[in-house]
């Protein structure tokens, strides 16, 4: 059963995505890379599908806030990963929220993930929408083969799960052989840009996508 992705992704872009699909969003900083990510994992849970959000970049506390406006509410199961804030020693415990000790921390996102996926299978949650935000600033800490073979096994259990895959990185902080290497692990990816003001997408990868831009309606920051 696809993944609804109607009034997040502008057409003639798909409307639905093939359960075990891994989706790269690849832009710059501002042109809303993160929202969009939000918007995608966001989109499932009123057809009782579980979000889970991993974060490189801000704390949990902080990405919680920023989903939940995009949700509009509470989420029935959300779970957030945080390589953040035990770094910078603000971590505390909270309901949904699982701390590792930095980004470069891939054995620990792992096994946080497992546990979270065991914690869906138990609440009967079958259907997850999974979004890391993001792989840039894990680039900082680790070597593109370190990533690209954590990211083998994370994929792949998405994959295998039917569950959907959503990761953002920053092609601008990124040389592009990292770029391309990366993105030999996703079944799609959709680049975003601002143009003279304008959002604009593009997907290359998935079937019948188109690979001209898009302007989307709104700018997402």
């Amino acid at each position: 059963m696809p993944y609804d992705a109607t009034g997040v992704l502008p057409r003639p872009l798909p409307q639905e995505i093939d359960d075990g699909t891994n989706l790269l969003v690849s832009g710059p900083a501002m042109s809303g890379t993160r929202t969009l990510l939000f918007e995608l994992v966001a989109r499932g849970e009123p057809d009782g599908e579980g979000a889970v959000l991993t974060t490189s970049t801000d704390p949990a506390e902080t990405v919680i806030d920023d989903y939940e406006a995009i949700r509009g509410g509470d989420s029935a199961f959300r779970h957030v990963i945080d390589c953040v804030s035990t770094q910078s020693g603000s971590a505390s415990p909270a309901p949904g929220v699982h701390h590792v000790s930095s980004p470069s921390d891939l054995t620990g996102i792992g096994i946080e993930f497992s546990g979270v996926a065991e914690a869906a299978e138990a609440a009967g949650v079958d259907r997850l929408r999974v979004g890391f935000d993001s792989l840039s600033p894990v680039l900082m800490y680790v070597d593109v083969q370190r990533l690209f073979r954590f990211l083998h096994v994370f994929t792949s259990q998405i994959q295998s799960q039917g569950w959907l895959g959503v990761f953002a990185i920053d092609p601008e902080s990124q040389d592009d052989q990292t770029i391309t290497t990366l993105s030999q692990l996703f079944d799609g990816v959709l680049e975003v840009r601002l143009h003279d003001g304008t959002q604009e997408m593009r997907l290359r990868g998935l079937a019948d996508a188109p690979t001209d831009w898009l302007p989307v309606a709104g700018v997402r920051q």
